[in-house]
């Protein structure tokens, strides 16, 4: 059974990471091969999963964005790389673009495709901007429609926005999932050493957040609530770990804390590969993000036993009823200082006891690999 993912550039989002843990766990029977999804002018930019997606013998093909070369030439350079790698199931993880891709592969013979949406859609921008970007996702919709055979979503809410009618009424939820193993693997030596290298005082209250920079995910909402804790005479730091794809907004970000005198207790470590580990050396997980299609990194948090208290931008589907997680409908810094010492006060939640809770919801990467694996031979 060979399968093709259709992707963007293969970094650490939580798409990403959900299909880099179906890789690791599927069975030996599934092949993958990619095909990513670029800007032309840097067409071949490497992702950080690329020489391990290589490792397990997958080819990966480029092409560029629909925008940037237009659905005809899309199309056809589409099914020139079917015809090469010969797929039994074309497997679409581009939300809003997924339409054309669709229709290209059945115009190249594929019998299975699967659309896979991995956020609750919401345009931002100028108004025209976002008129524009509507008008293209009903068309894609369309499209999706005529040409997907499989519809599926990490959301209920994500299924809603993408798909019409029956064919959201047949779509199907798959879990954005976690290794447990990962996580039940990681040594107090190990977190303690990572945690030791920040450098903290002794008394430092560590929140985290991990996830690509970008305005939407929220993290200048922290500064306010930083301020808030040291005036409470709280020792937060905030923990930041992810690819800055926005250097305007973290210098705006930057220069308020300046302002609020928390520049000092706000550290910036990048892309890290250890995210377990990393995820163990928070006090709490902090999540601001205006929308979150499903928000796999709370879940991660949760199996590191870290309490986290997050934005209603995460949908509540990220609760794995193990008492670690406080939802916030707006940014007011008091009442989020106020949840934060809370949990810090709370009983610890047996680690063991979480994963467990974790598997039973459906949310275990190897349990997920191995359905995932099924549904492509159906």
């Amino acid at each position: 059974m060979k399968v093709l993912q259709v992707t963007g550039t293969m970094n650490r989002g939580g798409a990403e990471v959900m299909l880099m843990d179906i890789l690791r766990n599927k069975p030996d029977d599934v092949h993958f091969d990619f095909l990513i999804n670029n800007d032309p002018r840097n067409l071949k930019e490497e992702g950080a999963f690329d020489q391990e997606i290589l490792s397990y013998g997958c080819q990966i093909r480029h092409i560029g964005t629909q925008l940037r070369i237009g659905p005809i030439r899309y199309i056809r350079e589409f099914k020139k790389i079917v015809r090469e790698l010969q797929p039994d199931v074309v497997h679409i993880h581009l939300n809003a673009k997924c339409g054309l891709i669709a229709l290209a592969a059945h115009l190249a013979g594929v019998e299975k495709i699967i659309a896979h949406c991995h956020a609750d859609i919401k345009f931002r921008g100028s108004l025209p901007s976002r008129v524009f970007s509507e008008f293209e996702m009903w068309i894609q919709k369309w499209m999706i429609g005529w040409f997907a055979t499989d519809y599926w979503g990490c959301s209920i809410e994500a299924n809603k926005r993408l798909y019409r009618g029956g064919h959201f009424r047949n779509s199907v939820v798959i879990n954005n999932a976690i290794s447990c193993a990962a996580y039940s693997a990681v040594s107090e030596e190990e977190y303690k050493a990572l945690r030791n290298s920040y450098n903290l005082p002794d008394d430092a209250v560590v929140l985290g957040n991990v996830g690509r920079i970008v305005p939407h995910k929220g993290i200048a909402k922290m500064v306010d609530v930083l301020s808030e804790l040291k005036n409470r005479g709280v020792n937060a730091h905030f923990i930041v770990v992810g690819r800055n794809d926005a250097c305007e907004y973290v210098n705006e970000m930057m220069a308020h804390a300046e302002e609020c005198k928390v520049a000092d207790k706000i550290h910036f470590l990048g892309e890290r590969s250890d995210v377990p580990i990393v995820m163990h050396t928070f006090d709490v997980f902090v999540g601001p993000a205006l929308r979150e299609g499903f928000g796999l990194v709370a879940v991660e948090a949760q199996a590191a036993a870290v309490p986290c208290v997050l934005y209603q931008g995460f949908p509540q589907t990220v609760d794995m009823h193990v008492g670690l997680i406080t939802f916030h409908k707006d940014y007011n810094p008091k009442a989020w200082a106020d949840s934060i010492q809370a949990v810090l006060k709370s009983c610890k939640v047996e680690k063991g006891l979480i994963l467990n809770a974790i598997r039973v919801l459906g949310f275990d990467a190897n349990e997920n690999a191995l359905k995932i694996s099924e549904m492509y031979k159906r």
